[in-house]
């Protein structure tokens, strides 16, 4: 019977359902791995892609997330705060891997062309691994056959602390002269997604592919989506 539903495809990503398991699973391509997770690599010095269509490749349920609110009073000055953050989740880098199939990464400035042995063991045949020695280039091909090609490689953790609101207001209400008909006077200045603390290295781990996905859903899916933007607001307040 049927043991997972896929959702919206992003290449050979899928958004994955398991029935009876998670509904925020992210399946693609994967290397053929050891036990202990170690990419097996061939004689002639590439790794193995796991024939397998969709392994399970991540999750992008959070292990723990929360926001924290803050005021803080000193005379007719206020400052409030909202943070927000979680821990684990990721998040499939669709639009890294695109921008690495069409040679328009920026990490393609150190790597291309250059000489390199793939991290990963090999195969004894006798039951053991032996560290992978074997030296390959970097060309057009083993980029796009051998690391864009497997998804695996775009699936980052989507951990993040984040400041989304700062407002610093001051009150002249009690300067005004009580004869006035002025019952409130106010400023204030409001900065909204200030600062992101991430090891995320896409545009934002919040980011979501897009809202009217189907499947089971888009949210941990970085696919040319527009990330949150930083503003200001200034506000002046008065009321008779």
């Amino acid at each position: 019977g049927m043991t997972e539903i896929q959702g919206t495809q992003y290449g050979d990503i899928f958004p994955t359902s398991f029935l009876g398991g998670s509904t925020t699973a992210i399946t693609g391509k994967d290397y053929l791995r050891t036990e202990d997770g170690e990419v097996i690599i061939g004689e002639d010095g590439y790794p193995k892609i796991n024939p397998t269509k969709s392994a399970l490749i991540g999750n992008r349920e959070p292990l723990f997330q929360a926001g924290i609110s803050t005021t803080f009073r000193y005379k007719n000055f206020k400052i409030s705060a909202l943070f927000d953050g979680r821990l684990g989740g990721d998040v499939a880098n669709i639009t890294a891997r695109s921008l690495w199939s069409n040679g328009m990464h920026k990490a393609l400035e150190q790597y291309r062309g250059r000489q390199v042995v793939w991290e990963g063991v090999v195969d004894n045949g006798d039951g053991t691994y032996s560290p992978n020695t074997t030296p390959i280039v970097l060309d057009y091909s083993t980029i796009t056959n051998y690391y864009s090609a497997v998804s695996s490689n775009f699936i980052e953790d989507g951990s993040y602390i984040s400041l989304r609101h700062l407002t610093l207001s001051y009150d002249f209400t009690s300067l005004v002269n009580k004869r006035s008909p002025i019952t409130n006077l106010s400023v204030s200045l409001t900065g909204t997604n200030l600062f992101i603390l991430t090891k995320y290295t896409g545009s934002n781990p919040m980011i979501n592919a897009s809202s009217d996905a189907g499947g089971t859903g888009s949210g941990g899916i970085d696919n040319y989506a527009v990330p949150t933007t930083r503003g200001f607001n200034f506000s002046f307040n008065i009321g008779f």
